[in-house]
């Protein structure tokens, strides 16, 4: 052993150490072979890690987490109604896989493939296995068995994409534990994890022999685009979400931008004349390929499941006519009933010819009365799983260990049709990072192989998957497991093969995506994050304004304060709408000590209104469209999330303090406007989110003025008011700078309402919005102001440019600006208007009526 393997000892004896005190002894070693010897291809990244020691361990793991948020990569946790969210768990250190080896697992892998490419074609055609007693036709049509729905016409490649879970027994060899034949998930966040580890081990000098993931995910795009019943080269690749609330929509997400698919929601889609078609604010755009993340079940709420409001009505019927391509095809879930494993060595012979490669644990379907005097038999040494497979636990100890076990049996007995039995076996252990320092955890390894109806592409790679612990049985992230980068490791790097071309012979292309137009959800959701947004942001400029007062030197009298703090805190209420707040019953109460109510207006993300709704809104809203939002723009989404999340946890914080504490809102909101102002692509989706920005910045000063200069007060009060309406709308600078005389209503209000230099003016707001309007699609021969959005923007702003400033600031006998007050309602009342008409004209697509049958 030489001088660096001999460093090693105590960190490796340390490590197998804690495996031995294992409940169970004799899981196969990932890492280490006997003799605590590194296994060859783990020498290098065995040798990386401890040169750093523990200290370095620790900073792979910081590092990771940090890339992770920054990255915004995240796992939706069900059950938790707030904060789900979490970051997505990865564990630093890759789990690495022989290069000999993988090229075996290529083919068992593929094999594995292809039978059960051939089942799904017999039992939705022929059905010989079930004619010949291959297999009982109890279990083909019990529970998680055919769906009669599927029959018919699915295309030639059922399944062109395909996962397999896998373990090790201890002596080394592999199992497949569960078959993923519906809606393969996965490689979004294979992808995400590859990146993270090229960034921790960019100095590595292994990552010269690991695999390349590229070319197999533009395989995957190519071979999605040659399902498509038309041509291929414009072919419309869609991936079908349930939406921002799903466990990975993060994944889909990725995916979607990543492949250059359109990322639609079932409610985004349509059928008409037997095609599908993604509803767009240019109008309907059809969809050749959808790349489905919904089960099948809820894909069609018309032929399967009629409470689903996830899915498409009349898919079903649109892919048995072979007008839309599915990947995978309706029907493959029954591939994923776990008590097909007891019977696939026979199948493997009976539709191939072949013996499996690959095989399950030996699995008994209690259904079988024999399998089940057989399972019962040797109860304490079996596991016993349900047939519809639960990806949070694939693997399960043996009946003997497991506390409720005569529960579990009389669970059993009662319904044996939905259970198996499994021989049970540990799974490999492979070194992780726990709280700084390496530890074994049990590693499942996700598989991926893509068809494109001819050849079949591995990825040189995958998704491992490790349990929280090295006792516990749980290996999902609700579970608190992690997940693991998987590299393929070459002897050197010379030998290292471009992936797809090692399986297939043939290198394939990514195809530029055609371009599409926004679905209306999207633009929707971009319109309301640029309105929440901007709500948000001037909650915190009216906040900040009103601690200033007396948190600096202005120069304010107590009479001018007082004045300016009331004013700014009923303009605060009405702006926000979080009311009871300054105005009506009890407001005086509320003004003496506005500690409280001010407190709650800007962290009760419960109280419509409030700041941290705005903002937890607009969260809500980016998640949706996620994948139209830059990685710089996300990371400032979610970085206001999270500092509002740290707010919300501080009890009974001082109003002091949130001065200081809201700054880093205000800062990453104007950064927020800049990025999107900056770098979005002027589409459609942009012209919407900037005029939800404009039309609710628009009612903001509307409303700010019609609050605080309204009613008027005397000379000296009216100063102080004006000077502060110019700071919280950015102009105090310039207007001193252009305007060095004393403070006049007139002047203001002209440089508030109608300075078309002013990007916070009213006018610009409303010129900026008429602009946008104008770039909205619209049948040629109807000009914009005969739009109602048209006539709505040409409206409010020709009332605007049409009002004199010196007459806005006149005030009758009572002391009312009344000019002012009617212009601010004119505008108040037309914007909303303005909003209503954008959504009832491109955000909702309801169906024009069909009549059934005509009267003559």
């Amino acid at each position: 052993m030489d001088n660096n393997s001999a460093a090693l000892d105590a960190p490796v004896e340390n490590l197998m150490a804690q495996a031995q005190n294992l409940p169970r002894q004799g899981a196969y070693s990932e890492a280490i072979a006997e003799g605590l010897e590194p296994r060859p291809h783990w020498r290098n990244l065995v040798d990386f890690l401890h040169g750093g020691g523990e200290p370095g361990l620790q900073q792979l793991a910081q590092e990771t987490d940090r890339l992770l948020r920054e990255a915004g990569a995240t796992y939706n946790v069900y059950g938790q109604a707030r904060h789900h969210r979490q970051t997505w768990p990865m564990d630093p250190i890759p789990l690495l896989m022989q290069a000999g080896e993988w090229a075996w697992l290529e083919k068992a892998l593929a094999q594995r493939h292809l039978l059960f490419t051939r089942l799904y074609e017999d039992l939705y055609g022929p059905q010989r296995t079930l004619r010949d007693g291959l297999l009982p036709a109890e279990l083909a049509f019990g529970p998680g068995g055919l769906s009669l729905e599927a029959y018919g016409h699915f295309g030639s490649t059922p399944l062109p994409l395909y996962a397999a879970e896998l373990a090790r027994d201890p002596s080394g060899r592999f199992y497949a534990l569960m078959d993923r034949c519906q809606a393969p998930s996965g490689h979004g966040y294979v992808w995400q994890n590859r990146r993270i580890t090229t960034r921790l081990y960019a100095g590595a000098e292994q990552m010269g022999n690991v695999r390349l993931l590229l070319n197999f995910f533009e395989g995957v795009r190519s071979n999605l685009a040659a399902l498509t019943p038309y041509s291929k080269s414009d072919a419309h690749v869609a991936l079908l979400t349930p939406g921002s609330a799903n466990a990975s929509h993060f994944e889909h997400a990725m995916l979607s931008h990543f492949l250059g698919l359109t990322l639609v929601q079932g409610d985004d889609l349509i059928t008409r004349d037997g095609r599908v078609w993604l509803k767009t604010l240019e109008g309907l755009n059809p969809v050749d390929v959808l790349l489905r993340r919904v089960d099948e079940a809820w894909c069609d709420p018309l032929d399967l499941r009629g409470d689903s409001m996830l899915g498409v009505v009349g898919l079903s019927q649109a892919a048995r006519s072979g007008h839309v391509a599915l990947a995978n095809a309706l029907g493959t879930g029954v591939l994923e009933n776990l008590g097909l494993h007891a019977y696939l060595p026979k199948l493997a012979q009976f539709l191939l010819g072949q013996e499996l490669m690959l095989p399950s644990p030996q699995t008994w379907w209690l259904g079988d009365p024999q399998h089940r005097a057989e399972a019962l038999a040797q109860w304490d040494q079996v596991s016993i799983l349900p047939i519809q497979a639960n990806s949070d636990q694939p693997i399960a100890p043996p009946n003997g260990e497991r506390e409720d076990a005569e529960q579990l049996r009389e669970t059993v007995l009662a319904a044996p049709h939905k259970y198996i039995a499994r021989a049970f076996f540990n799974p490999s252990l492979t070194p992780g990072v726990r709280q700084g320092a390496l530890a074994p955890q049990r590693a499942l390894l996700r598989v991926f192989l893509s068809h494109d109806g001819q050849t079949r592409q591995v990825m040189p790679g995958g998704l491992a998957r490790v349990a929280a612990t090295a006792t516990s049985w749980r290996f999902s992230p609700e579970g608190g497991g992690a997940s693991k980068d998987v590299w393929v490791v070459d002897s050197d790097a010379n030998a290292r093969r471009d992936p797809i071309e090692g399986v297939s012979g043939v290198t394939r292309s990514l195809e530029p995506a055609p371009m599409v137009g926004a679905p209306s959800r999207v633009v929707e959701n971009l319109f309301w994050l640029g309105r929440y947004a901007e709500r948000a942001e001037g909650s915190i400029r009216l906040f900040r304004e009103f601690l200033l007062i007396n948190a600096e030197e202005t120069g304010l009298t107590a009479a001018q304060r007082e004045h300016c703090k009331t004013r700014l805190l009923q303009a605060f209420t009405l702006v926000t709408g979080a009311l009871p707040g300054f105005v009506g019953e009890g407001a005086e109460e509320r003004l003496a000590d506005p500690g409280d109510e001010l407190r709650s207006a800007l962290l009760d993300d419960q109280r419509s209104g409030s700041m941290a709704f705005s903002i937890q809104s607009m969260m809500r809203c980016a998640i949706s469209v996620r994948d139209r939002l830059s990685p710089e723009t996300w990371r400032l989404v979610d970085n206001l999330s999270q500092s509002l999340s740290r707010l919300q946890r501080r009890h009974q914080i001082r109003l002091g303090e949130l001065m200081w504490e809201t700054a880093p809102l205000l800062t990453d909101m104007t950064a927020l406007s800049g990025l999107t102002w900056e770098n979005m692509r002027r589409d459609l989706g942009w012209r919407f989110l900037d005029m939800g920005r404009r039309l609710e910045r628009a009612m903001f000063l509307a409303q700010l003025l019609e609050t605080t200069l309204g009613q008027t007060a005397d000379t000296h009060l009216e100063g102080a008011i004006l000077e502060r309406l110019l700071i919280v709308n950015d102009a105090h600078s310039a207007f001193r700078l252009h305007l060095r005389s004393q403070l006049e209503p007139a002047q203001v209000l002209e440089r508030l309402l109608q300075d078309d230099a002013n990007p916070r003016s009213l006018v610009f707001q409303l010129a900026l919005m008429d602009h946008h309007a104008s770039e909205i699609p619209r049948p040629p021969e109807i000009s914009l102001y005969r739009t109602q959005l048209g006539r709505v923007a040409f409206e409010t702003l020709a009332a605007l440019r049409l009002a004199a400033p010196q007459e806005l600031a006149l005030a009758d006998e009572s002391g009312r600006r009344q000019a002012l007050m009617a212009l601010t309602a004119r505008v108040r009342a037309l914007l909303p208007l303005f909003s209503d008409t954008a959504s009832n004209s491109y955000f909702r697509h309801a169906e024009a009526p069909h009549h059934l049958f005509s009267v003559n």
